[in-house]
């Protein structure tokens, strides 16, 4: 683009396509649920990448196996750590009676 950028018409335009998208919930719950998605695919490639190095370094007692697998394991945590962290505490907000819209309360 060899412009000097959006005019003042087109940056209104913009900013009022950027709130709306912003507001639209359904749109928001669809990107993240993709994100989480693929987090897990991720998690459960390099969970079962270690697994198989875990066996592999059993059965040949080899130390470059041996440390493919620590390095797999750690990136196995790191990719489903922060899923798992959310899905429990979402698990633990449903559950805590006392909270709004937790068992006995009604929602606020």
């Amino acid at each position: 683009m060899d412009g000097a950028g959006l005019s003042d018409r087109e940056q209104r335009a913009l900013s009022a396509i950027e709130a709306e998208l912003r507001g639209d919930r359904a749109l928001d719950r669809m990107l993240r649920s993709g994100r989480r998605r693929r987090r897990a695919v991720w998690a459960c490639v390099w969970g079962a990448a270690t697994a198989a190095l875990f066996v592999a370094a059993s059965v040949t007692v080899s130390e470059p196996l041996l440390w493919g697998c620590a390095a797999a394991w750690a990136l196995t945590v790191v990719t489903a750590l922060p899923p798992a962290v959310e899905w429990g505490r979402a698990h633990h907000r449903r559950r805590v009676p006392g909270r709004p819209g937790g068992p006995g309360r009604p929602q606020e």
